[in-house]
């Protein structure tokens, strides 16, 4: 056992893991503050609104946690590309200074051919990210199938500047080894739900008020 955790210590921690020790913190110290302003207590069993809201924000967090995981370990993100929903390939052939003319105003829109022997999932008009170019989109424009090979067109937005020329670097280039996925950790609102006073009655109505037990016996209560 101490030998595998020796081992653990000598890796280098995820790039997203001090991001959610941060967050980790904050939800903690949010927490004890509100405890200590008088915040009731943790329910035995949460009412129908809580409930959701709960289940919600834990299916977010694992949503990201199961993201950032495959972002920061090869191994993880190999799994996701043996079941198709992510491939990796050298970029063959690249236009960095195409110009996108068919709107109102020219948008840079580069492309990129990436050639690939891994299976390709995702459908032209699907959006997939790079791991290593996270502010970066790219747009599956066309694929491509000739015997073992398989040749993807993508066409990337973001990250480029806000020219019509690309800055150096943002365009990959030719021969550089790239991993695109349909994972993504990006920003998606809060589902509203209502008040706990508008709680339906389909789901028990509103919730009873919390009534302080006497003498603090909150805190003897069997939570079995």
């Amino acid at each position: 056992m101490w030998l595998g955790v020796d081992l653990l210590r000598g890796l280098s921690e995820g790039a997203h893991v001090a991001d959610r020790w941060k967050s980790d913190r904050w939800a903690f110290t949010g927490h004890v503050a509100r405890l200590r302003e008088g915040g009731a207590p943790q329910p035995r069993r949460d009412g129908a609104v809580a409930s959701a809201a709960k289940l919600a924000r834990l299916e977010r967090d694992q949503q990201r946690l199961d993201v950032q995981r495959a972002y920061d370990d090869p191994l993880v993100m190999a799994e996701y590309r043996l079941a198709g929903e992510a491939f990796a390939g050298a970029v063959a052939d690249a236009w960095p200074d195409r110009v996108d003319t068919s709107g109102k105003r020219a948008k840079l829109r580069p492309w990129i051919v990436l050639e690939t022997a891994e299976r390709v999932m995702a459908a032209p008009g699907a959006t997939v990210t790079c791991p290593d170019r996270p502010g970066q989109d790219a747009e599956i424009i066309d694929v491509t199938v000739a015997g073992r090979a398989t040749w993807v067109t993508l066409q990337l937005s973001g990250g480029m500047g806000r020219s019509l020329v690309a800055l150096p670097g943002s365009v990959p280039a030719v021969g550089e080894e790239l991993t695109y996925t349909a994972l993504r950790d990006g920003f998606e609102p809060v589902p509203r739900f209502p008040d706990r006073e508008q709680t339906p009655w389909t789901h028990g109505g509103p919730p009873p008020e919390y009534v302080p037990a006497v003498d603090g016996e909150d805190a003897a209560e069997d939570l079995s």
